[in-house]
C-alpha cells in the first residue's frame, strides 16, 4: 500500500473530499505542457481549467489577479470552469477513485486519509497551484480557444451565473460545506464583480415579484 492510500478508510468515509470537488493536477502529472497536448487532454472530459481568485485592494478598489491551473473536472461542470460552486469530482465512482494511485492527480496523492474525516494535505494545495504560474499564457490561450472569451470576460460570465445560482438556491449536487464556503465569500465576490452581482440580484427580484402576483 502506498503511504497516502488507505482504501478501507476512504471506503468508510465515502469520499467526502471528492464530493467537495476534484483535486489539483501538478505540472508534473502531464507528459507535455504544450498547447496542443493540453488541449487534447482537456477534450477527454476529465479535467478542467479553473482559477484561484488572487485579489488585492489597490487604491481602495479590489483587483483580481487570477491564477489559472488544472483540476479534475467536477460533475456537470464545463472544461473552462473558472468560477462556480464545486460539485463532486467526476472521477469519483461507487468503487472509489476512477484512477489508480499511480495515475491519480497529485492533489489526490497529497491527501493523507485519517479516521472520522480528519484527512489533511501533506503539502499545501497552493504549491500545486503556483506551479502553474509559468504556464499562464498557454492556459489563457486554451481558455480563449475553448470558450471563445478572454479569461476576464469568462470570469464575469461565471460570476454572474454563480450569483444567479445562489439567489435561485440552485445547489443541486453541491456539498453543504461548499455552499457554506461560497456564501461566506459572497461579499468579496460581489465587490469584485458588482455589475454581475447587481444584474443577478435585480433579475431575482423581478422573478420573485412575478411569483408573488
Amino acid at each position: 500500500m502506498n503511504k497516502n492510500e488507505n482504501k478501507e478508510l476512504c471506503k468508510a468515509c465515502g469520499g467526502l473530499c471528492c464530493k467537495k470537488g476534484g483535486c489539483q493536477y501538478s505540472v508534473d502529472d502531464f507528459e507535455s505542457l504544450k498547447f496542443e497536448y493540453l488541449y487534447n487532454k482537456l477534450q477527454e472530459g476529465y479535467i478542467s481549467i479553473v482559477c484561484a481568485l488572487n485579489f488585492q485592494v489597490i487604491k481602495g478598489k479590489p483587483v483580481v489577479n487570477p491564477i489559472l491551473y488544472v483540476k479534475a473536472r467536477n460533475v456537470n461542470r464545463p472544461i473552462i470552469d473558472l468560477l462556480s460552486m464545486r460539485t463532486k469530482c467526476s472521477a469519483l465512482t461507487e468503487e472509489g477513485c476512477l484512477y489508480d494511485y499511480e495515475h491519480r492527480p497529485s492533489g489526490g496523492v497529497n491527501l493523507v486519509p485519517k479516521k472520522n474525516g480528519q484527512c489533511y494535505h501533506e503539502k499545501s494545495p497552493m504549491e500545486y497551484i503556483t506551479m502553474w504560474k509559468p504556464y499562464q499564457t498557454i492556459l489563457r490561450k486554451l481558455v480563449k480557444k475553448i470558450s471563445g472569451k478572454s479569461v476576464e470576460n469568462q470570469l464575469k460570465d461565471n460570476a454572474y451565473q454563480l450569483f444567479k445560482d445562489i439567489f435561485n438556491q440552485n445547489f443541486e449536487g453541491v456539498d453543504k460545506m461548499e455552499i457554506k464556503d461560497v456564501l461566506n465569500s459572497l461579499s468579496d465576490l460581489a465587490a469584485l464583480y458588482p455589475t454581475e452581482f447587481n444584474r443577478a440580484y435585480q433579475e431575482n427580484q423581478e422573478r420573485l415579484a412575478k411569483i408573488s402576483r
